[in-house]
C-alpha cells in the first residue's frame, strides 16, 4: 500500500490524538523499530523539516511534539 503525507506532520497529528486521549498519564512515548534506510530517510525529512544539521545518531534519534516523544530507533535485524 502506498504511504501519503508527510511524516512531520503525520506525527503531529497523532501526537495531538494522544494529547487529547480520555486518560491521564504522566508522558507518553512512541517507539518506532525501522531499518537502517527507513532510519536514514525519516532522519533526513525531520532534519530538512526543523531547519537545523547534526551528526546523524548511530541507532537512535528523538523528536518531541507537544508533549508526545517519538523515538526512531535503528533495527538489529
Amino acid at each position: 500500500m502506498e504511504k501519503k503525507g508527510e511524516i512531520f506532520n503525520q506525527l503531529a497529528i497523532i501526537s495531538d490524538l494522544l494529547e487529547n486521549a480520555n486518560l491521564e498519564s504522566e508522558s507518553a512515548i512512541v517507539t518506532f523499530v525501522v531499518e537502517e534506510k527507513e532510519f536514514k530517510k525519516i532522519y533526513e525529512k525531520i532534519i530538512k523539516k526543523i531547519n537545523t544539521r547534526l551528526e546523524e545518531p548511530d541507532n537512535a534519534f528523538s523528536v518531541k511534539i507537544g508533549q508526545v516523544n517519538f523515538i526512531f530507533n535503528k533495527s538489529n535485524a
